[in-house]
């Protein structure tokens, strides 16, 4: 039987498509393909952030503990250079229950038990020549714990000669970075 040129035309539109079963399969391959991708790949692109900002959480941590531990042992300690420090003489130091800030703000604090109990999130945070860094931590936080210690770090109910400075960051993760220092009353 001869083939009519409509009969051709069909013959070859036919032959270009595809079939049912074919796009089925395509959209399975298709869906097992992305599964991969999301259980494989892409937790490693979350992983590869990990070590910036840890590095980033190390290097707030230090930060903080270098500011505390440049202010005053206490707020009635002699900030002249005196040779009395506070917990000698009539000068007393201040009292466990009484830590924190001593009716100053973040700017005024001048010694170091006022950044106890001091907890931040999304910060606002400036560097040595007062350029704003907030952008570089981004979901981070951070909690400063101050508490009259012994010489090894062992918080203490009473009044001793050391005061543990315990600076907790947060990063975007979730991970927490604790840095603990000692600061003396000298």
């Amino acid at each position: 039987m001869p083939q009519t040129p409509t009969t051709q035309r069909a013959m070859n539109s036919s032959q270009r498509g595809f079939t049912l079963i074919e796009i089925i399969i395509g959209i399975v391959v298709l869906g097992i393909s992305i599964v991969l991708l999301t259980v494989l790949l892409f937790p490693q692109a979350q992983r590869s952030a990990e070590p910036l900002l840890q590095q980033r959480a190390a290097a707030l941590g230090q930060t903080f503990l270098d500011e505390i531990s440049g202010k005053s042992f206490d707020e009635n300690s002699d900030r002249q250079g005196g040779l009395v420090r506070c917990g000698e003489g009539t000068t007393t130091c201040t009292a466990p229950v009484a830590l924190g800030p001593d009716g100053e703000t973040r700017e005024t604090f001048d010694d170091v038990d006022d950044y106890h109990q001091l907890e931040l999130t999304a910060p606002s945070l400036q560097d040595a020549l007062g350029d704003d860094i907030a952008a570089r931590y981004v979901g981070f936080t951070y909690s400063i714990e101050v508490c009259y210690s012994d010489n090894i770090g062992v918080c203490q109910s009473t009044i001793t000669a050391f005061k543990r400075i315990q600076v907790t960051v947060t990063t975007s993760f979730g991970q927490d970075f604790v840095f603990t220092s000692l600061r003396g009353n000298y």
